[in-house]
């Protein structure tokens, strides 16, 4: 029994010196350093902000902060987390701090400047902006916009001409210094801008251009004038101051001008097509109200490079169908057509102009595929039957027009024309009947006019 409790009592013992051995063991260990703890937050952070779990990164650089409050760093990746979640006064007050630590870093800076950007708070951009200069010329475009954004325009503009002077001269900014001063209503500033860029450049068609538009949308349409004399004076060979010229010329009834500048205009292997499609569609509309120079027109065949144009083919088109040319209408429907081959209202236009051509095998084949697209059409049904009658297929034509019946929705001069056309085929092949039923029905809808 003594053996017994004396080993009892060393294992007590044993057991009590080992837990006290295990409490110095633990108590002589260092604790985790500040640079430690900070590591671990910091890559932890970066971690989650990788997989944008952007509250947890927070979180993390917070207990950062708080380690290392004098690390610059930290803040700037709380401002772009606070950026990143719209927190945006917690962004700029962190990028301010960091800033604050750390006032040479550009990288910093920047930041804080897209922040105010993305808030279009322009008056801070600017401020930031001119900051970032010494680093970046591109910062003195972006002035350029924020000026114009916080409509400090006079800012806008001197800073534009810092550039211009630098620089030279660029059509980006040309165009903004253009915007303000129509934003601003400057005529004047406007225009003496561009008459000091042709003074600087009279070689430069464009300047000469440039000015004359202006003084147009101006209604200064004498001096805009005068500048498209002395463009060609300066420019005796160009052909694009003859677009300029020729319109001028017409309101100023000097015809003979007007005429020589559109023939030099129209038949330019220089000018774009567009530009001789504009001069030339407004020589047709001058012709339409002055008939006597229909002849003039008439001399004028539309060049190669016109035709790529469909406006230029549409226009000549309708020239010609309205001189009753049908046959040279036809030529420039076609070509439009080739361009937009599912235009219903030029595909009844090109059957009606077969049928008027007496091209009937032709319209016989054109309706017959159109309808397959346009089944309800009455227009096409019409050419078609009556190409077939022209070619004696009596039975053909009232074969299709039968089926076109179940298309007549509404009384109107379609379908009385479709019931004379009826009425005519039926009384072709002796159907008496039939033929006085139609020719009924087409005089009731006349009456009605």
């Amino acid at each position: 029994m003594i053996q017994k409790k004396l080993i009892l009592i060393f294992l007590i013992c044993c057991s009590v010196g080992s837990t006290q051995t295990e409490r110095d063991s633990l108590l002589a260990q260092p604790k985790v350093s500040k640079d430690l703890q900070f590591q671990n937050h910091f890559y932890e952070a970066l971690k989650q902000k990788g997989i944008e779990n952007y509250s947890k990164a927070i979180d993390a650089f917070v207990k950062c902060a708080e380690l290392f409050p004098e690390r610059a760093v930290v803040f700037y990746e709380l401002g772009d987390l606070y950026f990143k979640t719209k927190s945006y006064r917690r962004s700029e007050s962190n990028l301010k701090k960091a800033i604050d630590l750390d006032a040479d870093n550009f990288w910093f800076k920047e930041k804080l400047y897209h922040l105010y950007v993305h808030q279009n708070n322009y008056d801070k951009a600017i401020e930031t902006a001119k900051s970032l200069l010494y680093r970046d010329k591109d910062y003195e475009e972006d002035l350029v916009n924020l000026y114009a954004g916080a409509g400090r325009y006079g800012e806008a503009i001197a800073q534009i001409d810092v550039m211009d002077e630098r620089y030279g001269f660029n059509s980006k900014r040309d165009q903004t210094r253009i915007e303000i001063y129509r934003r601003t209503q400057n005529q004047k500033g406007h225009i003496t801008f561009l008459k000091n860029r042709l003074k600087a450049a009279v070689e430069n068609e464009q300047n000469f251009l440039n000015l004359i538009y202006t003084l147009s949308q101006y209604n200064l349409k004498q001096e805009a004038f005068s500048t498209a004399k002395l463009f060609l004076k300066n420019h005796p060979k160009s052909h694009i101051a003859h677009v300029a010229l020729y319109k001028f010329y017409l309101d100023d009834k000097d015809y003979d001008n007007a005429i020589s500048s559109m023939k030099i205009v129209t038949s330019s292997a220089i000018l774009e097509p567009h530009l001789k499609v504009k001069v030339l569609s407004d020589f047709m509309q001058f012709v339409q109200k002055n008939p006597e120079y229909k002849a003039v027109l008439l001399e004028v065949q539309p060049a190669e490079s016109l035709d790529t144009s469909n406006r230029s083919n549409l226009e000549w088109a309708r020239y010609y169908q309205e001189q009753n040319m049908e046959d040279k209408a036809l030529q420039f429907f076609e070509k439009v057509l080739s361009e937009h081959p599912e235009n219903l209202s030029v595909i009844k236009t090109v059957a009606q102009l077969y049928l008027k051509t007496k091209q009937y095998q032709k319209a016989i084949e054109f309706t017959t595929d159109q309808l397959e697209l346009f089944p309800t059409q009455l227009e096409l049904y019409l050419v078609f039957g009556g190409s077939q009658m022209a070619l004696q297929h009596w039975d053909r034509a009232l074969e299709l027009l039968e089926v076109g019946l179940d298309y007549i929705f509404e009384e109107n001069e379609v379908a009385a024309q479709y019931y004379d056309l009826l009425a005519e085929l039926y009384k072709k092949q002796n159907n008496i009947k039939k033929s006085k039923a139609f020719s009924h029905k087409a005089k009731a809808i006349q009456s009605k006019k």
